[in-house]
């Protein structure tokens, strides 16, 4: 019986070592995190800084010893803003036991991967999404940017200020945003909010993701004789659009979001033009948080993808990626618990690369606030022309 005993007891032993030995090895193996991203697709020319600014933090993390003991895996796979790439590269990164998967620059993407994410259990952190994903919150969908619907109201917060300063008591504002159904939702909003002001609705239209005329969208605005434009598009599309409107007559200030912010933008479309970023561009000097941002670009070799805020975007990405990895704990291993992790992260310190950020249970949506920007002749280079102000939801 004694025998029997010791036996017993040596194999529940020889059970817990292996046990042990198990979690080690599974400590030792690195997290894995994916992202898909358009890196040939219409959106490309973003894409790519998007996905630099996260390789570029997931380096510098791996450089310094990883998270919880462990380093960070980082795939980064194109979608080319296409829904069955997108569709792929999700299974691909759920199959291959990756945490979860960041990008998704194309919200329309993000969309049609979400409920595949939900029944595999990988949580999708994406650049924006839609109003159903986001609010309620979803339990695998997170966003490091604004929802879609969100994005007119702080334009219509800069309207507001913009005309009183102006004595219009009541603007007309013409609608031109790009033809995607994220973008829908944003006209569909900003419709009803400028009605909700009393004001008046000029014209609604809407151009092509990768447009190259839009001669009869500016006829029709120039037709209804706006006050205000409000613009939802990204770089190359505001480039087209505001130059279709300039060469239709239209002088009024175009209002456009984050996606068409970069300095270049903003600079050859001149005063006139403004655009709100929800992370600070990474030429702006005098930001410790953005020279430290830069310095860890040039180290990893990244340096020459610093060209809009897509890339400090990426880098706060990683931001949040950490928190969450280190919320999890060393044991993570799945993406349910990755979610539950991203849930607790709460307020996110950038040292003043954005304003506000913060998730959590109630909120899966990080982004709390924008500032608004226009080119300066007089100082030659693109200027702040708010503070930090509310995305206009409270």
């Amino acid at each position: 019986m004694q025998k029997a005993k010791q036996s017993g007891r040596a194999g529940f032993m020889a059970a817990a070592v292996l046990a042990l030995t198990a979690a080690a090895a599974a400590a030792q193996d690195p997290y894995r995190i994916g992202m898909s991203i358009d890196l040939t697709g219409p959106i490309s020319f973003n894409g790519k800084i998007a996905a630099a600014g996260l390789e570029t933090y997931v380096d510098k993390l791996n450089a310094e010893g990883g998270v919880n003991g462990r380093q960070v895996e980082l795939t980064v796979a194109d979608d080319a803003s296409d829904l069955a790439k997108g569709k792929a590269n999700t299974q691909r990164f759920a199959d291959n036991g990756s945490l979860a998967a960041f990008g998704f620059i194309l919200t329309s993407v993000s969309a049609a991967v979400a409920p595949q994410a939900a029944e595999d259990e990988i949580p999708i952190v994406g650049l924006g999404g839609l109003e159903e994903l986001l609010n309620p919150p979803q339990p695998y969908y997170f966003s490091y940017e604004l929802t879609a619907a969100d994005l007119s109201l702080p334009i219509l917060q800069f309207i507001e200020q913009h005309a009183a300063e102006n004595g219009i008591e009541t603007p007309r504002v013409a609608i031109l945003v790009v033809d995607v159904p994220s973008n829908h939702q944003v006209a569909e909003r900003a419709a009803a909010e400028i009605e909700k002001r009393g004001w008046t609705v000029a014209e609604t239209q809407y151009f092509a993701i990768s447009p190259t005329d839009i001669t009869s969208q500016a006829a029709a605005i120039r037709a209804s004789k706006p006050d205000y434009v409000l613009m939802s598009h990204n770089d190359a599309g505001a480039l087209v659009g505001v130059k279709g409107l300039r060469r239709q007559g239209i002088s009024v200030p175009v209002i456009n979001q984050w996606a068409g912010s970069a300095d270049a933008t903003i600079e050859q479309l001149g005063e006139g033009y403004y655009a709100f970023r929800t992370f600070v561009g990474p030429a702006e000097e005098g930001n410790p948080a953005i020279e430290e941002m830069r310095a860890a670009a040039e180290e990893h070799g990244y340096s020459g993808d610093m060209t809009n805020s897509y890339f400090t975007q990426g880098y706060v990405g990683g931001m949040i990626l950490e928190k969450a990895l280190m919320e999890c704990g060393a044991d993570c291993a799945s993406g349910a618990e990755f979610a539950a992790a991203l849930e607790k992260v709460g307020e996110i310190d950038t040292g003043g690369m954005a304003g506000p950020l913060a998730i959590n249970a109630d909120t899966h949506e990080a982004v709390k606030s924008v500032r608004f920007y226009t080119w300066d002749d007089a100082e030659g280079g693109v200027v702040a022309v708010t503070d930090w102000i509310g995305k206009g939801t409270e």
